[in-house]
């Protein structure tokens, strides 16, 4: 049954092939009746059948062996490709071409999988840590008496809580983000005082204060709206580390380099060891410092990462314990690059 199938097959495929030697015999037997006597057609005859029976055995013997390497190429990409000819040579490279190319993508697909329920296992348990502290402060008595402090724990909580919420909707919005970020040409200077003027309180209750030296007619290439996160997420942070004492400054300026800006934003504060310094863009790592500080959640730094790969940009950290941290952000720059 297969080898009828084999065979039904490979005269489908090499049907013009074959048609042609048909036609070739047809005229020599032909060519042979006219010329000599009739017993003189069994030769050509006989020699005409011969070589289109070696011929298609040869063809059904190549087509099989076609056919088992297309089966091997279903199963992986790494397969032999000897007794092939060029055209079924280039098709198989073709196919493993993309089969690489979609094994690859599944790869991709589950580890980003793997680090959204890390995410949400993570945010699940901060969530349920807020909601246990805000059960207890509720069940006191000195609840009902007036007592500020657990009113204050309830606050702090509820704060905390919030703020997992928020972040995991973000998280949530990275699956969206093709569809919801159009890179334009954006003022630098004018995003940086809308990231500013939104973190005033900050500023003024830690009390430290900004200093941006970018100068009117820098233009990049970004989203606004992602840009204005991230580059929120990088301020907060100077903010919460800076050393609280008078006349202390985070420093924000930009660069012109070639075809590019770099954006730097510098704090004078407690900065990151040396250890942590190469995990600082890892989903929930917070670090020495942020051990320190029950509000850190380890996010908005790995938020920063990918929203600047998405966008096409790079980011690079520097840090001194007890001295300084800076962060670097290289834009595309629309005056020089003539985007």
């Amino acid at each position: 049954m297969y080898l009828m199938e084999l065979i039904i097959k490979v005269a489908k495929v090499k049907r013009r092939e074959l048609t042609t030697l048909i036609l070739n015999a047809l005229i020599i037997i032909t060519f042979y009746y006219l010329l000599f006597e009739n017993s003189e057609i069994i030769y050509p005859l006989m020699l005409s059948a011969f070589i289109i029976i070696i011929y298609f055995i040869v063809e059904i013997f190549k087509y099989n062996v076609f056919k088992t390497k297309l089966e091997d190429s279903r199963v992986s990409p790494n397969y032999q490709s000897n007794s092939l000819s060029s055209n079924e040579e280039e098709i198989l490279e073709i196919i493993s071409s993309i089969h690489k190319e979609y094994l690859s993508r599944i790869d991709s697909l589950k580890q980003e999988r793997d680090e959204r329920e890390q995410l949400f296992s993570q945010w699940i348990h901060n969530m349920k840590t807020s909601i246990t502290v805000i059960d207890l402060a509720c069940n006191k008595d000195e609840l009902t008496k007036g007592n500020n402090k657990y009113i204050e724990d309830i606050k702090e909580e509820n704060g905390i809580l919030k703020k997992n919420l928020d972040e995991c909707l973000n998280v949530l919005r990275l699956d969206d983000f093709s569809r919801d970020y159009i890179t334009t040409s954006c003022n630098l200077k004018e995003i940086i005082n809308t990231v500013v003027n939104s973190k005033k309180r900050d500023f003024i209750y830690k009390g430290v204060f900004p200093m941006v030296s970018i100068n009117d007619d820098v233009n990049i290439y970004t989203d606004r709206k992602w840009c204005i996160y991230m580059l929120e997420q990088v301020i907060t942070n100077a903010i919460k580390y800076s050393e609280s004492k008078d006349g202390n400054k985070i420093e924000i300026c930009a660069v012109r380099r070639c075809e590019e800006v770099e954006l730097i934003i510098k704090d004078k504060g407690i900065g990151i060891s040396k250890e942590d310094l190469p995990r600082v863009f890892e989903p929930f790592f917070t670090g020495n410092n942020g051990r320190k500080e029950r509000s850190s959640t380890g996010i908005g730094l790995y938020m920063v990462k990918i929203i600047a790969k998405k966008l096409g940009h790079s980011i690079s950290l520097s840090s001194q314990v007890g001295k300084c941290t800076e962060f670097k952000i290289l834009f595309k720059d629309i005056n020089l690059s003539g985007l």
